[in-house]
């Protein structure tokens, strides 16, 4: 009995060992797909923190990069700020420098103008003395009759009436002069009588209007009082007719500039308006920037509207306006607040 069974137990021997066999090699093939599962996930994991740190890496260099060109904007901004400071004084020097040049054209010429009525009242009284030394010689040596007596009044009345005219336009313009001058370095608000003081800037201007045909009208009621800038006032019109004579008019050619000046509520509205050549329409939106002119070479600065402008807008606190057209003149319009009296 014990041998049959012993040999059936020796051949099932090899089956159960297939089958163990088989079991540990499935075992195996399961341990080798996870061992391929981790090795994936440790790949994957190393590459992800490769790319990690490559953006890590770019981000830093991209912050240095960042850093560096801040740095240089901030330097870059710097200096235009130092540049535009440097610009911002020198145009207030040149601005300065034209106010005290407008001056001193105004002082050269009202003493050429103040010179022509005093060398006529000199020539006159020199005449007058002339007439009265010899008057006298007549009547010393007793040969003076009735008739040279009566020329003799004629002539004193006459030669009187010469001298005393050119002597009154002297004082006239000298006044108008130290009114116009004083002003013009002197920016406390006044009260003035407006027509009276656009007739003297007017007066102060004419050596430049009596060497052209331009006619100039003053519209302004006598009874108007404005509280203002009386140096910044003058300054403006001497730019604008300054202008108009420079670009407006042709040399010789007959025109005319207005000088209106209206209260409107609480505020005074003056129009200054020349019937000369006009400004192109591409040059208008221009006039008031600094050292704009198309006149360079020739006398124009290019900073007289750039003043009025200035001296509207910041001094006495208003606004200006431009219109014109080719061949039909040119209008500027200012508006002061708080300015009637």
């Amino acid at each position: 009995m014990n041998g049959p069974e012993n040999a059936a137990q020796a051949i099932r021997a090899p089956a159960d060992e297939q089958a163990r066999i088989a079991g540990l090699e499935r075992k195996i093939v399961a341990l080798e797909k996870t061992k391929q599962a981790l090795m994936g996930r440790v790949e994957r994991s190393t590459a992800s923190a490769g790319n990690s740190y490559f953006l890590f890496e770019h981000n830093l260099t991209l912050q240095r990069q960042v850093a560096k060109q801040t740095c240089e904007l901030q330097q870059s901004n710097q200096q235009l700020l130092e540049a535009l400071t440097d610009l911002k004084n020198a145009t207030d020097q040149i601005v300065e420098s034209e106010k005290f040049a407008a001056l001193g054209s105004l002082v050269a010429g009202i003493a050429h103008e103040v010179n022509t009525p005093l060398g006529i009242g000199v020539t006159a009284a020199s005449y007058l003395e002339e007439t009265v030394v010899a008057l006298a010689k007549a009547f010393e040596a007793g040969t003076m009759r009735k008739s040279d007596l009566a020329a003799f009044i004629a002539t004193a009345r006459e030669t009187a009436r010469i001298i005393l005219a050119n002597l009154n336009r002297a004082a006239s313009l000298v006044q108008s002069f130290k009114r116009i001058a004083v002003d013009q370095t002197d920016e406390v608000r006044q009260t003035i009588a407006l027509a009276a003081y656009l007739k003297d800037i007017i007066v102060s201007l004419t050596p430049r209007l009596k060497k052209t045909r331009i006619r100039v009208t003053i519209d302004c009621p006598e009874n108007l009082r404005v509280i203002t800038m009386p140096g910044g006032l003058s300054q403006i019109l001497t730019n604008f007719v300054t202008n108009s004579l420079l670009h407006g008019f042709e040399p010789d050619a007959e025109g005319g500039i207005v000088i209106t000046a209206r209260a409107r509520e609480d505020a005074v509205v003056l129009v200054y308006t020349d019937d000369g050549q006009g400004i192109p329409p591409d040059h208008l939106h221009r006039v008031f920037e600094p050292f704009f002119t198309t006149k360079r070479g020739q006398n124009g600065s290019g900073l007289g509207l750039s003043l009025v402008y200035n001296i509207v807008t910041r001094n006495l606190k208003g606004q200006i306006e431009v219109a014109s057209a080719p061949g039909k003149g040119t209008s500027f319009t200012i508006t002061l607040p708080d300015s009637v009296a």
